[in-house]
């Protein structure tokens, strides 16, 4: 009945079909899913808890940036190392701030390493909004606050667990260090849900940084890992440099459960990992 008064309402409706019309419709899809992803991103990616820090701030410190009157402030757990041991430099995951860091600080202070936790821009109570750009100032301000405290380059082991891996792979590749630990790392942001390079403006890419640093290297990954499946471990295990290296891989343990699984086990080997880092000599940084 349309097409006798001229009006056409499938045209209308569908459109007139063309060969090109798929690879149209294929490009409208993708320029939309790259751009959600290139303004969603840092919505998705950190998820800033609302834990307050404890009434009880020994341990916690303010990190200023060169200029005080610029960049943000960043808030720091510290603990200093006991005569001859390492220090750790931890980047939590994207859903933790120092309040829920500190138990496991003090654990790993217990067995003699110095501590240094930090909290991305707008998480707890370190200023401005998350962003990859800010996680890598901050764990430059935590490492430089490191020196500062005149702790030697090769004593200072890092640590990074899920998101943390992006700052820590980072800043691996830039600065001496005594060795890197990865715990549940990923080959970069994105590819966590498309799997291969898909969009651009991904963040934290790992699997670009594991190839610029060669000191030794533990990665920890769970075998049913939901989240970041243990494929991006194993990837970044293989793409490494590093003439020492190992990868730990956690039977029947997740991305959330895995120290509850084996924390025995974990926090033997991270004790073991750290401590070859002594002032006696092991450990020296090899970056190129």
């Amino acid at each position: 009945m349309g097409e006798r008064h001229g009006i056409s309402w499938k045209r209308i409706l569908i459109g007139r079909w063309s060969w090109k019309r798929p690879f149209y419709s294929a490009t409208v899809c993708y320029l939309a899913l790259a751009l959600f992803a290139y303004f969603a991103a840092d919505s998705l990616i950190f998820q800033p808890p609302g834990t307050p820090y404890p009434v009880k701030r020994e341990g916690f410190v303010k990190i200023y940036p060169e200029n005080k009157l610029k960049g943000s402030i960043i808030a720091g757990y510290y603990r200093p190392p006991e005569a001859g041991m390492p220090t750790i430099l931890w980047s939590h995951g994207n859903a933790q701030n120092l309040a829920s860091l500190t138990f496991t600080m003090d654990g790993l202070h217990q067995m003699g390493f110095g501590v240094m936790a930090y909290d991305y821009p707008g998480y707890g109570e370190s200023s401005g909004e998350p962003s990859e750009e800010g996680c890598y100032v901050a764990v430059r301000m935590a490492y430089d606050f490191l020196l500062e405290k005149e702790t030697m380059p090769e004593q200072i082991v890092l640590i990074g667990q899920s998101v943390g891996t992006g700052p820590t792979c980072h800043l691996a590749s830039e600065v001496p260090n005594g060795g890197v630990i990865l715990i549940s790392p990923f080959l970069s942001a994105f590819r966590v849900m498309t799997k291969i390079p898909l969009f651009p403006g991904d963040r934290f890419n790992n699997l670009t940084r594991i190839r610029e640093f060669d000191t030794p290297l533990l990665i920890i990954h769970g075998q049913n890992d939901q989240v970041i499946p243990q494929w991006h471990g194993q990837r970044l295990y293989e793409e490494s440099k590093s003439e020492s290296k190992t990868f730990v891989s956690v039977e029947n343990a997740g991305h959330n459960d895995l120290f509850m699984k084996e924390s025995i086990r974990l926090t033997e080997a991270i004790r073991e990992f750290v401590a070859q880092f002594r002032k006696s000599g092991n450990g020296k940084a090899r970056k190129r």
